[in-house]
């Protein structure tokens, strides 16, 4: 296996274990309550404070790797990350964690960005670059099932503290590894570092505005079906288990993005975008159709997985190639759309009914359509 195939596997796998902690708290809120003594609401507070540091590390990470270069970023931001995972897990009262899974979040935003400038600088290669990006994005899809099951599996045997215990152990391990395979990079230092430049982004080119209101609905749609569809099914009394398997069903879609570059190669960018987004408007109108039947939903969320699992990896090859570059800026507000965006998808998901939440998604795809077809 050559280096470049190395760098593109350390790259997947990292980006599997950095977006699993943006999930490890949904499941064990009751237990880290027990533990410091508060109560679940409060608990819940952690995943918001870790949510808003997070987007503020995608924003400010990416114009910094454009000054100190890809791998200094990407390297330094996983030992940082595993330090500060480490602390997660001796919080000892609500203060102590508030501010742990604060400085937590904020340096796992370092991976993201800087990852996928770093792709498009290493990969000259059209079809390999697409399949490390289309890899990335299925592995944050993946990590949303795998970071729920690793942590309710290790609180149920050895307490909540042994997850950050061990995510802080796997970060340290990719930070050596890092260090030691990932290639420098050249840097940019005239663009200076003014973090107000990631703002202006969207506003410089119309092109880039439409790629980020479609990147902003991605992960919204995904994080709202599974929430609401859970809730939907709890209440019909469904257990715990039972939804994991139908979470887990559905990531076989994750299996397209496999084929993102080839079927970019042969019908272009903008007809993949276009395919997806239609694939993805025919499993939502199935989904109204079949609401009442949870198996035919469980079958369905496969194509549905799979058109979020195409166009993820097209939406942000068509931002780095329109971006050039300022392409570090671009990959921040492309994660920062995609993380603000999955931050709204529980809360669609918990004031409206299953039924309401597909029609809204309904009407943002009838939206993207639009918006890609303006491309």
């Amino acid at each position: 296996m050559g280096r470049l195939q190395v760098v593109g596997l350390l790259l997947i796998v990292t980006g599997v274990f950095v977006a699993s902690n943006i999930y490890t708290l949904i499941p064990i809120y009751s237990e880290i309550a027990q533990g410091i003594h508060a109560s679940e609401e409060q608990i819940i507070w952690g995943s918001s404070i870790f949510t808003v540091c997070y987007a503020f590390g995608l924003l400010l990470f990416g114009p910094l790797s454009e000054q100190y270069g890809r791998k200094k970023v990407i390297v330094s931001g996983l030992l940082m990350s595993g330090l500060s995972t480490l602390l997660v897990g001796l919080s000892f009262n609500i203060e102590s964690l508030f501010i742990f899974r604060g400085v937590q979040g904020f340096f796992l935003g370092s991976f993201a960005p800087v990852a996928f400038a770093y792709i498009f600088e290493l990969y000259s290669d059209e079809k390999q670059r697409t399949l490390i990006l289309s890899l990335i994005n299925c592995g944050f899809l993946v990590a949303g099932i795998f970071g729920q099951i690793v942590s309710s599996a290790l609180t149920l045997f050895y307490g909540w503290e042994i997850v950050f215990y061990v995510f802080a152990v796997f970060y340290i391990a990719l930070f050596a590894f890092s260090n030691k395979v990932h290639i420098k990079t050249a840097v940019y230092p005239g663009q200076g570092f003014h973090i107000f430049k990631v703002l202006t982004i969207p506003f410089s080119n119309k092109q880039l505005f439409n790629s980020y209101l479609i990147t902003f609905t991605l992960l919204l749609s995904f994080i709202a079906f599974y929430d609401s569809l859970g809730r939907m099914l709890s209440a019909d009394g469904f257990t715990d288990e039972e939804l994991i398997i139908i979470r887990t069903i559905g990531l076989a879609g994750t299996i397209l993005a496999v084929f993102t570059g080839k079927i970019i190669e042969k019908l272009r960018l903008k007809m993949t975008m276009i395919m997806g987004i239609l694939l993805c408007l025919s499993s939502l109108l199935l989904f109204i159709l079949f609401s009442e039947y949870p198996v035919m939903i469980t079958v369905l969320s496969i194509p549905f997985v799979a058109s979020i699992a195409l166009l993820i990896p097209s939406v942000i090859s068509f931002i780095g190639s329109a971006a050039k570059a300022q392409r570090g800026l671009a990959t921040s507000f492309y994660s920062f759309s995609l993380l603000i965006g999955a931050s709204l998808g529980p809360v669609l998901a918990a004031h409206l009914s299953f039924t309401f939440v597909i029609t809204v998604l309904l009407a943002f795809f009838c939206c993207n359509l639009f918006l890609v077809l303006k491309m």
